[in-house]
């Protein structure tokens, strides 16, 4: 728990001290006490006790977040669809500072007053003058950014971790549960969670008719060189999910990518993060022999409001079409548009249109 968190938990207790010891006071005072205001004073303690827990919520890190009482002014230092979750839950206009948008053209035409927003740095590279000069009371930061984190507690404002990009299945659901209660909308967050449940659930359905011998192999790369192999875990994650083969063995996890290895896997289909030129890809000499290559299996990933391959509340839409491009034979019911346009609708409440939906692709 970090000093801010902890001097507002200890702020709560010793509000909940407060009306214990005054109660048993006043008891005191009435020969010898009443048991009913002992009784009463009680039931206030474990009230107290009660609401102060409830205002906790444990971040990527594991630290005790205490919200604050009011969350009108919200900082945030880091990409990961931080900003999308806080749009969704209806809190766009709180942002005071953030990192460029820039690469997420549909989210600003979206929420256009982000182009306004104050840019104060991210993760490590900050600047905190600028960044306190916002007066947020809150700052919602990156798992990974240890430094600059520790730079924003220094100042004294509150700071929530995100999971970013470290984040699984299960933990990024509950991140939404607790930023949606730190922003005063656990009603919307549940439904988002509710969302992710039903649409996971049904491929998962789908995912258990494929035969064993009909799974296909899936290379991901973070750009159009194919010794730039993606193995963080949210891609092994994304791939398993729709019941294919993620193509880097586990030993070679760690290890650079060389072209040779990339033949010797030899993947079935080749998954490019989106803004990529594809033509380098398939112009590249040496990997001419692949099989994605050959029968024209490589795909640019898509960009909606963020990128559907990482970790955010549309990540849905990336498990969804990530399926029907692996498995058209067994996906064909799935109707992405109509499902991109309903997201878009039910949680950013912006009707898409079919020329913002193409310009994703």
């Amino acid at each position: 728990m970090n000093l801010l968190t902890r001097r507002r938990f200890v702020e709560l207790l010793m509000a909940t001290g407060v009306v214990a010891v005054g109660s048993a006071t006043l008891g005191g005072c009435a020969q010898g006490g009443d048991a009913g205001q002992k009784g009463d004073a009680a039931k206030d303690e474990a009230d107290a006790g009660a609401q102060a827990e409830a205002s906790i919520v444990v971040d990527a890190k594991g630290n005790e977040f205490a919200i604050p009482d009011s969350v009108e002014r919200i900082a945030i230092t880091c990409n990961g669809g931080t900003t999308h979750e806080v749009a969704i839950f209806g809190a766009a206009d709180k942002i005071v500072a953030q990192p460029s948008m820039k690469k997420f053209p549909q989210l600003l035409k979206m929420y256009p007053q982000f182009n306004n927003v104050v840019n104060a740095g991210s993760f490590d590279d900050l600047n905190i003058e600028a960044l306190v000069a916002t007066e947020p009371d809150v700052a919602l930061v990156g798992v990974s950014s240890d430094k600059g984190n520790a730079q924003i507690a220094e100042v004294g404002i509150p700071t929530y971790v995100m999971l970013i990009g470290w984040a699984a299945i299960d933990t990024l659901k509950q991140e939404f549960l607790n930023v949606g209660k730190i922003l005063g909308n656990e009603e919307k967050a549940q439904r988002l969670v509710d969302h992710w449940n039903a649409t996971l659930g049904d491929l998962e359905k789908k995912v258990a008719k494929i035969p064993a011998g009909d799974r296909k192999k899936v290379y991901y790369l973070s750009g159009a060189d194919i010794t730039k192999a993606n193995t963080g875990d949210w891609g092994r994650t994304w791939i398993d999910a729709i019941g294919a083969d993620f193509a880097v063995p586990e030993t070679d996890l760690n290890g650079d990518v060389t072209v040779e290895k990339a033949l010797e896997w030899d993947p079935d289909i080749i998954v490019v993060q989106g803004g990529s030129n594809l033509d380098e890809l398939y112009g590249a000499e040496q990997v001419q022999d692949l099989k994605a290559i050959k029968n024209k299996q490589v795909f640019s990933i898509p960009i909606g409001g963020f990128w559907w391959d990482r970790p955010s509340p549309e990540a849905t839409l990336g498990f969804l079409w990530l399926a029907q491009t692996v498995y058209p034979e067994y996906m064909g019911d799935i109707d992405l548009a109509a499902e991109t346009k309903d997201f878009f609708k039910e949680f950013y409440g912006y009707d898409l249109s079919d020329d913002e939906y193409v310009s994703f692709f």
